[in-house]
């Protein structure tokens, strides 16, 4: 059975007749089922594919996907037509997985168990979920690569056990019985339309624009885990409600959205004077940072109308209501990851962008050991962690490509600063293995990176900079050999950032704070290490102009303190190999460069910055940022970390206050706005 789109109008209906499925009707059939699909996320970046498998009795009647090949597309609302089979009493079982990048990176999965009625068309809503995001998975080999079946699916299993499914973030049971189902009113699933870009939608970036935070009672939630409310102004029932959340769902230019249905079940219901009563996965995910908040704001009229389940959202993929989308403005730098607790550094691979957060700090500044290393695709959406509960994560460097089954291949490597002298990491993680420390005892190494089959990674308080070989991949990937320095530590103090291409390899020493003393060092392949640059005031970031050869043209770096970017010619032969690109920037911090430009972040302006790299005035590519950090770059955007505010200024958030940011390149055009 070829793919077909999953579109608004729905598939034609089906007819199960025992293990058949016809286009014809079976003798006596009387009664149809319309399963309506619909999501409170964002398609493609959330979900870009979902496969629909229905059993009768056990045997497989319907098994499709959507919106895997880049010539489909998945339009939700989407209904799906069930006839009663020959034996009304059979149960029809449903799976309804959801998945982003991959069929094996599943994030929801949601399962339905019931019966077709015999004398009318009945309803069965199947929605999509946020609140049920990360609740499913792929069952994987001791090696980490998913576990298929006869034909080559992957097997999947959701974390609410034998017969139960996630609904709002709360594991139920699978069965509904058919006679609790309304009867098909399509007006009640497309908005008062009929599915063909008729009726309404919501437009959540819009209705939101004007909210305020509301008050998660987790003193409540705490004291009695039933119960999840949210406070609202005395006297106003009549509003929208969305969870803030880290990425998922409608992002516009300062928040993403996930809005809640009212008088719902799965989203809110006015409760008493100033509470609405929310899905307890709410204060769940609240108490555990997951989410930012909630927020509130009163409705309006039309797209802006109190949402209910029978107004789905606005947005490229509805088939509601299409023309009322406020899309957000691409020429603008735009969040793709929120809620970041104090992030470091950045890495992005061909399919998607990681950093490390180090973490919430006490009053004397040691480390609470809440620091994280996650990822989300290149396009944003809800962090996937690769690891949590660390002790101050640095830097990071990943590898990453697609097998020809379609599964996420490669390995990342991070560094954790650790607590005292002598107690940081090299850590190692593979798609579907736990990550692992590859060597500890480490003295609190900071920059990492890779070259071919070894490792480059600096250690701040030892003064080196080191290497040491792998072996093996996934679950046997090791470094069993004794770490080798690549000079000793006298040549300079505090080495911070290091970058590797075939022909060199190079990295800074910070150097003591306020002194100058700080040094670019660079060792060519074959030869001792030299420094290229000394009396520097505090460089930290650095970046290699690498050609389609993979070897490095020139190095690129800034100095925080004296606020200078520079570059060192590699290629030998120059008589000003190292010159000044930049000067009296305002605490410059990351830098990357691509074909043409060079750019970097300024701390102190919040400002993000460019220059050709041949020479010329820097440009602003972006500006209003908040401590803006670690930088990077690929052929269609720039990325960036911004630090954010400290605590006491924005106590509001439930989490942190960094955010990931990324600009199109094609909207890179100088900004002073």
């Amino acid at each position: 059975m070829g793919k077909r789109r999953l579109t608004g109008l729905g598939l034609a209906a089906l007819l199960a007749c025992g293990a058949a499925v016809s286009s014809s009707g079976c003798s006596g059939s009387k009664g149809q089922l319309m399963v309506a699909f619909q999501t409170d996320m964002s398609v493609p970046k959330d979900v870009d594919r979902i496969r629909i498998v229905a059993t009768l009795e056990g045997a497989v009647v319907f098994d499709e996907s959507y919106g895997k090949d880049a010539n489909e597309e998945i339009k939700l609302p989407a209904t799906l037509g069930f006839l009663t089979p020959e034996d009304p009493s059979q149960a029809l079982s449903l799976r309804i997985i959801a998945s982003r990048g991959s069929e094996e990176d599943v994030q929801v999965l949601r399962e339905v168990v019931t019966t077709i009625p015999e004398d009318r068309t009945a309803t069965l809503q199947v929605p999509i979920q946020f609140l049920c995001y990360g609740m499913a998975e792929v069952e994987r080999e001791a090696d980490g690569t998913a576990k298929r079946d006869g034909d080559g699916k992957v097997i999947v299993k959701s974390s609410c056990g034998e017969g139960k499914t996630c609904v709002a973030g709360s594991c139920i049971t699978q069965e509904i019985p058919a006679d609790d189902l309304p009867d098909y009113q399509p007006q009640a699933i497309f908005g008062g339309g009929t599915g063909v870009g008729d009726g309404l939608c919501f437009d959540t970036v819009q209705c939101f624009s004007n909210a305020s935070s509301a008050q998660v009672d987790l003193t409540s939630f705490t004291a009695d885990p039933t119960v999840c409310r949210v406070a609202v102004p005395p006297g106003q029932t009549n509003v929208n409600v969305a969870l803030l959340t880290q990425g998922g769902g409608i992002c516009g230019s300062t928040a993403c959205y996930v809005p809640l249905d009212a008088e719902s079940e799965g989203g809110f219901r006015a409760v008493e004077e100033g509470w609405l009563q929310m899905p307890t996965a709410v204060c769940a995910q609240a108490e555990a940072a997951k989410l930012l908040g909630v927020a509130v704001t009163a409705a309006g009229d039309g797209t802006c109308q109190q949402k209910k389940s029978g107004l789905p959202t606005c947005g490229a993929w509805s088939s509601s209501g299409q023309g009322y989308y406020t899309a957000p403005d691409g020429a603008q730098p735009l969040p793709i990851a929120l809620g970041l607790r104090n992030p470091v550094e950045l890495e992005v691979t061909p399919l998607r962008v990681l950093w490390t957060e180090a973490g919430s700090f006490d009053a004397d500044g040691a480390a609470l050991g809440d620091g994280a290393v996650k990822w989300v695709p290149l396009e944003g959406g809800q962090p996937t962690v690769i690891r949590d509960g660390l002790v101050s994560p640095r830097d990071v460097v990943a590898e990453d490509s697609v097998s020809e089954a379609g599964e996420t291949l490669g390995t990342v490597f991070f560094t954790t600063a650790g607590t005292t002298a002598d107690d940081g990491a090299i850590w190692a993680a593979a798609h579907g293995i736990e990550p692992r420390e590859l060597l500890d005892g480490r003295r609190q190494p900071e920059g990492i990176t890779q070259l071919d089959s070894a490792l480059l990674w600096t250690e701040l308080w030892g003064d080196e900079v080191l290497e040491v070989a792998l072996t093996g991949a996934g679950p046997t990937l090791g470094a069993p050999g004794e770490p080798q320095p690549r000079t000793s530590p006298s040549f300079g103090r505090a080495p911070y950032r290091v970058a590797a291409a075939a022909n060199v390899a190079c990295w800074t020493y910070q150097g003591t704070l306020q002194s100058g003393d700080g040094a670019v060092a660079c060792q060519r392949a074959g030869v001792s290490a030299e420094l290229v640059a000394t009396q520097q005031s505090t460089p930290r970031a650095l970046a290699l102009d690498v050609d389609a050869s993979g070897n490095a043209q020139a190095v690129y770096w800034t100095s925080f303190e004296g606020g200078t970017v520079s570059r060192f010619d590699l290629s030998g032969g120059s008589a000003d190999a190292l010159v000044e690109i930049a000067a009296g920037q305002a605490l410059p911090g990351g830098i990357a460069v691509d074909e043409r430009y060079v750019y970097w972040t300024n701390r102190g302006d919040g400002t993000v910055m460019r220059a050709d790299k041949g020479g010329g005035a820097p440009e602003v590519v972006a500006s209003g940022q908040v401590k803006p950090g670690a930088l990077a770059v690929n052929a269609s955007a720039l990325y960036w970390l911004n630090e954010g505010k400290a605590k006491e200024e924005d106590d509001t958030n439930l989490a942190g206050t960094g955010v990931l940011m990324r600009l199109q390149k094609a909207s890179e055009a100088p900004s002073t706005n």
